[in-house]
């Protein structure tokens, strides 16, 4: 069973997307929840998650794809 944790939020859905696509080619699995609400999409957080145990190696590979 997964213990899943908040390693990125996103601006938008295509932010989360590229993230999660960037965790599954090295193989993390991730999924994305988003929290937005339907009436105000504005209102609200879409969070990338992994599992608790690939959460260091996640936010390394995240660190090191927006480096300059």
């Amino acid at each position: 069973m997964a213990h899943w944790t908040p390693i990125h939020t996103a601006r938008d859905r295509h932010e989360a997307e590229l993230v999660r696509g960037l965790l599954e080619a090295n193989d993390i699995d991730a999924m994305i929840m988003d929290q937005r609400s339907s009436v105000y999409p504005m209102m609200g957080v879409i969070e990338v998650h992994v599992d608790r145990d690939a959460v260091l190696r996640a936010l390394h590979l995240i660190r090191n794809e927006h480096r300059p």
